[in-house]
């Protein structure tokens, strides 16, 4: 039954995503401007894709080569079919990027800003719905094909194949659109292709990833139970797929409560989709858990997490550069200048971790105490059951502001409200919100792999004095720092190769054909994990992921709510590389289990 409800969901998914798609492009209005804008976007786009197929195939095949030398040749062929899903998983749900763009400017500057707000909505869950459906068909077939000893061993190889292409569209994609808004014309506007592929990346990596973890802690969580009858170590990696697949056909029904409000406030009702779907998804929960693991605190803890991600969303509204707290001295600081706004800005994001941070720790000191390492997967999955629905609010700002960039071009029709601003105004009070999203889910899978790992490394206790833990946690507080940094400086290379690009009248495309800088990361991230267990062996591994996890989840947070200057390097860069990062250490554990460390 578990199988038919898996495939019934995904495909249900795969279709409501065909339809929406459709839909969309129905919104579009006929016209030379539009016409013009289309092809505009439509050719950004197909830049965008055509400078990753490089970047993609060289980390694939040597962490792939690595694996088969090193981890066993299934491993490597694990490793690739998640490469593989990845990618088209993303690709397929970026096809309504153009359609995100065009469609709700076009009709906003016909004077329907209601039908815009939507289809930016439904724009961005028709992404979250690609990238989850395609995803829940590869994790069925490897979850129901593999016996859980085979899974257990293979599981984290398919994971680091998923992040390794997220990686690479979500830092490419950040470095892309960054390019573009800090070197636009006044007769140009922003490209955000890149930023919205980056975005479907790291959800279907955070959902493949919450997935693996959940597996990887299934015998953990047998252990705990207490149970002896029908809670197996296979049940138990199973049922996150059950929650999943629920939320898919969850989120669909989510998706159709937004209605396009735009009264005072453009993105009003904007959330309620994510508690229509949380609430079906519990409920469903509370049935399988007890019929499948013999309690019903299993759905206890996928309700937490799901709890922790939308009460952190509400509290960052008033974080965002629209919110309460921000626009409280904002006055002043226009009146100071800009470079005093930035350092306003930073510190409002700086203030903002201590929510966010304590909302997701009480989820996972809950969760550990209702269910252990086990529970902490199932409040990851909670989380990521919501990506579709969680897609359409971060597609949502991301559409709105591409639109507002697109619309501010044209003539609109309608004398009142401008369209532009109004588009600009729902995008800024939902970015925090979505990126929120986005982060808890991250950071729960990314402590849920950490679990993960001290479970495999059969290490659940470790000696902080000790010198392999030390260099551990510097290295993986570090590497956070830098990765930063290094992606700064990739967005301002790439803009570099824009400017002058643009300023060469002699140069028909004028367009970016390269992303400057972006190697060095992911060198970075490749050999910081594997650096950290050459030093301290298991020890230095689990201490690396520790101190990568909860430096990045703070510098995260902070970057989120800093506004334009310093957010384009949190979640869907930072958050990925750790995850990235993290992975690395699930798959090489066993070498370092044999050899051990230098220290």
């Amino acid at each position: 039954m578990l199988k038919i409800i898996t495939l019934i969901c995904a495909l249900a998914g795969l279709l409501s995503a065909v339809v929406l798609e459709a839909w969309l492009r129905s919104r579009i209005e006929r016209n030379d401007a539009s016409a013009e804008s289309y092809a505009e976007v439509k050719s950004r786009y197909s830049e965008f894709w055509s400078i990753q197929y490089g970047p993609i195939l060289i980390m694939v095949a040597l962490i792939s080569a690595a694996i088969f030398l090193f981890v066993g040749h299934l491993n490597a062929a694990v490793f690739l079919g998640g490469a593989v899903l990845c990618f088209v998983s993303v690709i397929t749900g970026s096809l309504t990027v153009v359609t995100g763009s065009i469609a709700p400017s076009s009709t906003a500057v016909k004077g329907d800003i209601r039908n815009a707000l939507k289809t930016s909505f439904r724009s961005g869950a028709v992404m979250g719905l690609f990238v989850s459906s395609i995803a829940l068909i590869g994790l069925g077939v490897l979850f129901f094909l593999l016996k859980t000893e085979q899974l257990v061993s293979l599981i984290a190889s398919f994971a680091l194949g998923a992040s390794v292409v997220s990686i690479c569209l979500g830092i490419s994609g950040t470095a892309f659109s960054g390019a573009y808004s800090i070197t636009v014309r006044s007769d140009d506007f922003t490209d955000y292709s890149g930023m919205f592929i980056g975005s479907g990346a790291d959800h279907v990596e955070t959902y493949i990833l919450s997935a693996c973890a959940a597996a990887l802690l299934a015998e953990a969580g047998v252990d705990t139970s207490g149970v002896m009858s029908t809670f197996t170590a296979t049940s138990a990696a199973r049922f996150p797929l059950i929650i999943l697949a629920t939320g898919i056909a969850a989120s669909v029904i989510g998706v159709m409560t937004y209605r396009g409000r735009i009264v005072k406030n453009p993105a009003a009702g904007l959330t309620a989709g994510n508690y229509v779907a949380a609430v079906l998804i519990i409920a469903v929960s509370l049935y399988f858990s007890n019929r499948i693991l013999q309690s019903y605190i299993y759905s206890i803890c996928v309700a937490t997490g799901m709890a922790a991600a939308l009460a952190a969303g509400e509290v960052a509204r008033a974080f965002s550069a629209d919110g309460y707290v921000f626009r409280r001295n904002l006055p002043d600081i226009k009146r100071i200048g800009a470079g005093q706004s930035m350092i306003y800005s930073l510190s409002i994001g700086m203030m903002s971790v201590i929510i966010p941070a304590l909302l997701t720790t009480a989820a996972l000191i809950i969760d550990y105490k209702f269910a252990g390492f086990y529970g902490i997967a199932l409040g990851a999955v909670g989380i990521t059951s919501l990506t579709a629905v969680n897609s359409a609010v971060r597609g949502f700002s991301i559409n709105t502001a591409s639109a507002s960039d697109i619309a501010s071009l044209t003539s609109p029709d309608a004398e009142s409200p401008n369209p532009a601003d109004v588009l600009l105004t729902a995008s800024a009070r939902s970015d925090a919100v979505g990126k929120t999203y986005s982060s808890i889910a991250s950071y729960m899978t990314l402590f849920a792999m950490f679990t993960a790992l001290s479970v495999v490394s059969d290490n659940m206790s470790t000696n902080l004095l000790t010198l392999p833990v030390i260099i551990g946690v510097l290295i993986g507080a570090v590497v956070v720092f830098i990765s930063a940094g290094l992606i700064i400086r990739s967005i301002r290379l790439t803009s570099q190769v824009l400017r002058g690009r643009l300023e060469d009248s002699d140069d028909p495309e004028k367009r970016i054909n390269s992303l400057r800088g972006l190697f060095p990361v992911y060198a970075v991230s490749l050999i910081a994990p594997l650096a950290s267990g050459a030093a301290g062996g298991v020890n230095g591994l689990i201490a690396f992921a520790c101190s990568a996890c909860i430096t990045g989840m703070c510098v995260t947070f902070a970057f989120n709510d800093s506004g334009r200057f310093f957010d384009r390097t949190a979640t869907e860069t930072l958050g990925t590389i750790i995850k990235f990062m993290v992975a690395v250490t699930l798959v090489f554990t066993p070498v370092f289990m044999e050899f051990g460390g230098i220290f």
